[in-house]
């Protein structure tokens, strides 16, 4: 694997280009602040993985936790982030620069999945890596890590909120839709051209890069997307996923007909 800093999946190229995002970041931004809005912690105490130094997390996002473990192997971004986070004033930091996500996974060692069976009620965030890691491992491997995510990761989250956005396709050609765009579903290839592209203007055949963010999750729970000019010339769009999962009251306090842990998606059918 390349130098943390350097790596194909962010690094010292993404610093600069978030360095220079400014004006065309503005709209992902904004509207991934929404979105973001609606995550319902359990607990104030999160684990964050993969967020590089949070350009795309809004303060008040971050505000919200007083305890967060960082898993983040790029030097640079975890010295900005958690000087970051110690002038918002979030009182308890652990940065983890080692790999916890994709190694323990391949190799069976401790890593992510214990981290989150030592404490089931912090949230999961994935901060846009997901959709990256397959530039970090040859095909035959990100498919193992993939497996090995559904079998060890999946499970541990139905205690916890959590949430994940990450890179569906990049390329060229800009999306056209109205961000969230939200869907009861994951969006499947033929509906995400139709739906999130079919609006662009007519030119020559472009083609689009798949991060190959399929499998991760379960497809038939709500999904959102945004559209993110990362540069100039190259547009991402984002999936994104969240769940809530909320305290249950003892049953003194409990009403027989609502229940107080709901997903998500439970909320909008009774909303």
């Amino acid at each position: 694997m390349s130098a943390s800093w350097l790596n194909p999946a962010g690094g010292l190229r993404y610093h600069v280009r978030a360095l220079f995002g400014g004006r065309p970041w503005a709209p992902f931004r904004a509207a991934l602040a929404g979105w973001l809005a609606e995550l319902e912690p359990r607990v104030p105490r999160a684990v964050l993985v993969g967020p590089s130094a949070g350009y795309t997390f809004p303060d008040a996002f971050l505000r919200r936790f007083t305890a967060l473990t960082v898993l983040e192997p790029d030097p640079i971004a975890g010295y900005l982030l958690l000087r970051r986070l110690r002038r918002l004033g979030v009182p308890v930091l652990r940065l983890e620069s080692r790999d916890l996500l994709i190694a323990p996974l391949l190799d069976g060692s401790s890593g992510l999945a214990e981290l989150l069976q030592a404490d089931p009620e912090a949230s999961l965030i994935f901060g846009n890596v997901l959709g990256q890691t397959r530039f970090l491992r040859e095909e035959a491997e990100f498919e193992r890590f993939k497996s090995a995510f559904r079998e060890r990761v999946v499970p541990l989250l139905d205690s916890r909120s959590w949430l994940s956005f990450h890179d569906r396709l990049s390329g060229t050609l800009a999306p056209s839709f109205s961000a969230p765009f939200l869907a009861p579903q994951r969006l499947d290839d033929h509906a995400v051209l139709r739906e999130l592209y079919g609006r662009a203007p007519a030119s020559a055949p472009q083609e689009l890069f798949d991060h190959q963010s399929d499998g991760f999750f379960p497809a038939n729970v709500p999904h959102a997307y945004f559209s993110w000019q990362i540069d100039g010339t190259r547009h991402h769009l984002i999936e994104g996923v969240l769940h809530n999962r909320v305290l249950v009251l003892p049953d003194q306090f409990a009403s027989t007909n609502q229940p107080l842990c709901r997903s998500r998606s439970d909320r909008a059918k009774t909303d």
